[in-house]
């Protein structure tokens, strides 16, 4: 205890260096959200974060998330799911196993940042502009050089051919398409954001700038997923910023018109018609069908118990439906405890199912509470804020919980620490800019008195 008190006694004594350091180390994440071929980056990032968050807390334990419902609910998850891990017969073991913490337990790393950024040893708002700026220029230098590997054919860095027929896409430096895809989508969207509410002419170039080229990168991406959750996202966030049926119709038009250009050079009109087209060819039939294997099994196996689910991890351990048994009782607690342990990416390819599947309703509708009252508390911060610099992030952190609940639907991307740590990051970053600002105007209202 000692130690951590001179640590922390360091930090509070520390220049101003120091304390801008501790918002960039807290921003670093946003960095790494495009290199998880690479993903000891990510890892130690997050890593460093949470051990400088232990100190302080350690040293002065205060929870400063202004609803503290949020993480009591955050930690039941956590607990509910650990239990049902050890209830289907599985290792105390695979905590300590990467493999397992990689792919089927990515949930557990993906959800740290609600606790980590707790604890108020950085400036929120700092941090946040550290954390967008962050996006935006590396997002934008991946896309560019995304588009220069495509018009020249030299290099498949970030290029690479898919097996399906979906031709040439953009991965950046991830595994998947998909999961590059589903990052793009809520980063366009914040770029939108920041466009649409700065008033500053040489900021409107410079975001119609940011905006255009990572919109190109999502393109590019192929992943129709991604596509879909932007849009359907959009429509809210228009809605919210204007709150005018005229000036949402006009916005609306001006984005169609502008991306044409930019769906056509690319030739992703074909992928975004295969959105609307529901018979099967060469380019659809094999991820269509993979999908609704994935769908029929994970609802089969929520059918078998649907109150709790068959065990958290347990899907992949499952190769098919017609060779396995549950232990228990069908209808409430019936779990999967055979010992075979598949660690593996594959997932049902919809959060809603896979988490039906792995800890039935009473897991979902946790998942589903914990995100309805991170959106409730940050749309009452956005309603209660005045400045428009809080009211862009606010509304920004509103427009990725949208995209994730949208983008859910295709992917397990609750569990996707791709697209999770960036909606984590930035919804725990704006609920402590709300604490903060609220604070601020406490103390202003008492000068005043």
């Amino acid at each position: 205890m000692e130690i951590v008190n001179n640590i922390s006694n360091f930090f509070k004594k520390s220049d101003i260096f120091i304390r801008l350091f501790l918002n960039f180390l807290v921003a670093l994440p946003a960095l790494f959200l495009l290199v998880n071929n690479y993903p000891y980056l990510m890892v130690l990032s997050i890593l460093l974060i949470l051990l400088i968050g232990i100190i302080f807390f350690l040293s002065k334990p205060l929870i400063i998330i202004q609803d503290k419902s949020v993480l009591s609910i955050l930690i039941i998850i956590y607990i509910y799911f650990i239990i049902s891990y050890f209830y289907s017969g599985q290792l105390a073991s695979s905590f300590t196993d990467y493999d397992f913490l990689k792919k089927d337990g990515n949930f557990f790393f993906c959800y740290l940042s609600f606790f980590m950024l707790a604890i108020p040893f950085f400036n929120y708002k700092k941090t946040l502009n550290l954390f967008f700026n962050f996006l935006f220029i590396t997002f934008s230098l991946f896309s560019l050089y995304g588009i220069f590997e495509l018009l020249s054919g030299k290099t498949s860095i970030m290029i690479q051919t898919d097996p399906g027929g979906a031709g040439t896409m953009f991965t950046a430096l991830n595994f998947a398409h998909n999961a590059t895809g589903s990052v793009y989508a809520v980063v366009s969207l914040f770029a939108l954001i920041f466009l649409l509410q700065t008033s500053k002419k040489k900021l409107k170039i410079l975001y119609s700038i940011v905006l255009a080229i990572c919109l190109a990168g999502l393109f590019l991406t192929k992943s129709r997923g991604s596509y879909i959750g932007f849009a359907v996202a959009l429509v809210p966030v228009l809605w919210m910023n204007y709150r005018s049926v005229k000036k949402f119709l006009i916005t609306i038009s001006i984005l169609v018109f502008a991306s044409l250009p930019l769906i056509f050079l690319t030739g992703v009109y074909k992928r975004i018609l295969q959105i609307f087209k529901f018979s099967l060819d060469i380019e659809t039939a094999y991820t269509t069908v993979s999908r609704v294997e994935l769908w029929e099994k994970a609802w089969y196996l929520f059918s078998r118990s649907p109150i709790f689910g068959i065990g958290f991890g347990r899907f992949n351990d499952i190769e098919s439906v017609n060779y396995y048994r549950l232990n228990g009782y069908l209808g409430t607690l019936s779990l999967y405890t055979d010992s075979n342990f598949v660690f593996s990416f594959s997932t049902a390819h919809n959060s809603y199912l896979q988490f039906l599947a792995e800890t039935g309703i009473v897991g979902l509708g946790l998942l589903i509470l914990f995100w309805v009252l991170c959106y409730r508390i940050i749309y009452k911060a956005y309603n209660f804020s005045t400045n428009l610099y809080y009211k862009r992030i606010y509304l920004s952190a509103l427009a990725s919980i949208i995209a994730l609940f949208v983008l859910s639907f295709t992917e397990n991307y609750m569990s996707s620490t791709t697209i999770m740590i960036c909606v984590s990051m930035l919804t725990s970053l704006s609920m402590g800019l709300y604490w903060q600002e609220k604070k601020e105007s406490v103390l202003i209202h008492l000068r005043c008195l």
